[in-house]
C-alpha cells in the first residue's frame, strides 16, 4: 500500500486493531517525526520504544492515530514509512511536547474526528470517529450505549467481526487519562450510558478552534477564500462534533473577528466567512491564548 505525503488519505476503518491513542507513544512518534523519521515499523519501534512485532504491534496504529489527528505525514512505500511534521505537528511539538495540554486534546480530538473528502455518502478520514461525533446525534440521541455504537456502525458498514471491539475503541480512548480522557468529551453515567459534551467556550481554546477551522477548509475547500457559514457546517460537520449551538458559535466567530482571523458578512442573510490570514499564521498563533 502507497500513501502519497500531498494527499488526505482516509485510515483503514479497523486501524487501531485493540490499541487506543496512548499520548506517551504518540509523543515519542512525533519526536521521530520532527527528524523526518524514516524505516520500517520494527526499526521505528526500535527508536521510538514504541512495542512492535513484525506481525502485530502498536507502531502503525499510532502512525495512523497521529495522521488522523494531522500530526504528521506519512507515506509508505514498500514497508517502508517517511514521517514528517504537519504544521499543527510541529506547533504542538514545540510547546505541548507531551500532549497534556487540554486544549492541544481538543484540537486533536476535532482532527480525527473530521470528514475525508465530499465524496458522498458523507465518511472521516476515522470514519469510526467521524461516525459517532458527527454522524449519529439523530439515531443515538443525546445518551447511548457502546452497543446501540457498535450496532450504528454496522449499519454504516455491514457485519464485520471487529466491529464491537472498535466501538469500545473509540469509547475507551475518551476514559483513559493516558489518552484524550483528561479532557471531557464523552461523559460516562452509572448506567453504562455516554453523553457527548461541547467543546469548551474558554476563551483559551478559541485559537486551536480557529486552527481546526482553516486545516478543515484547506482540505475540503482549498480553492475558495470566503464561503457560506451554514454551508461550511452542513458540509464539515464541524459544530456537530463541537456540539454547539448558534449562540456558541457566534461568540466564537466574534472572538475571531476581534483578531482579524476572518471576516465575517452578516448582510447576505446567512453569515459569509472571508479567511484573513493563511493558515501558517493561524497555526502558528494556536497557543497564543496560553499563559
Amino acid at each position: 500500500m502507497e500513501f502519497e505525503e500531498t494527499n488526505i488519505f482516509s485510515l483503514p476503518l479497523n486501524f487501531p486493531q485493540t490499541f487506543l491513542p496512548d499520548r506517551r507513544l504518540l509523543a515519542s512518534l512525533l519526536s521521530f517525526a520532527s527528524k523526518g523519521g524514516v524505516g520500517d515499523k520494527v526499526s521505528i519501534g526500535a527508536e521510538t520504544g514504541i512495542p512492535t512485532g513484525s506481525s502485530t504491534g502498536k507502531v502503525e496504529p499510532m502512525i495512523y492515530y497521529a495522521y488522523g489527528m494531522g500530526l504528521i505525514s506519512a507515506k509508505k512505500v514498500s514497508g517502508q514509512w517517511s514521517l514528517g511534521l504537519t504544521s499543527l505537528g510541529l506547533i504542538v511539538f514545540q510547546e505541548d511536547p507531551f500532549l497534556s495540554e487540554p486544549q492541544t486534546l481538543w484540537v486533536l480530538h476535532l482532527m480525527l474526528s473530521r470528514r475525508f473528502s465530499l465524496s458522498s455518502p458523507a465518511s472521516g478520514v476515522a470514519d469510526a470517529w467521524f461516525a459517532l461525533f458527527a454522524e449519529s446525534g439523530f439515531r443515538l440521541g443525546s445518551q447511548f450505549t457502546q452497543s446501540r455504537f457498535s450496532e450504528f456502525l454496522t449499519d454504516r458498514h455491514g457485519e464485520k467481526s471487529y466491529l464491537k471491539s472498535l466501538s469500545g475503541v473509540v469509547i475507551r480512548s475518551y476514559l483513559e487519562d493516558s489518552c484524550l480522557g483528561l479532557i471531557d468529551v464523552l461523559l460516562q453515567a452509572e448506567n453504562e450510558s455516554f453523553t457527548r459534551i461541547a467543546a469548551p467556550l474558554d476563551k483559551s481554546f478559541f485559537p486551536f478552534y480557529a486552527t481546526y477551522l482553516y486545516l478543515v477548509w484547506d482540505e475540503l475547500f482549498n480553492s475558495d477564500n470566503q464561503i457560506a457559514l451554514d454551508f461550511f457546517s452542513q458540509q464539515t460537520r464541524c459544530f456537530a462534533i463541537m456540539g454547539w449551538d448558534e449562540a456558541m458559535i457566534n461568540r466564537w466567530l466574534d472572538w475571531m473577528m476581534d483578531k482579524g482571523i476572518v471576516q465575517v458578512d452578516r448582510y447576505t442573510g446567512t453569515p459569509v466567512l472571508l479567511r484573513l490570514q493563511t493558515t501558517d499564521q493561524v497555526v502558528g498563533s494556536s497557543y497564543n491564548e496560553l499563559i
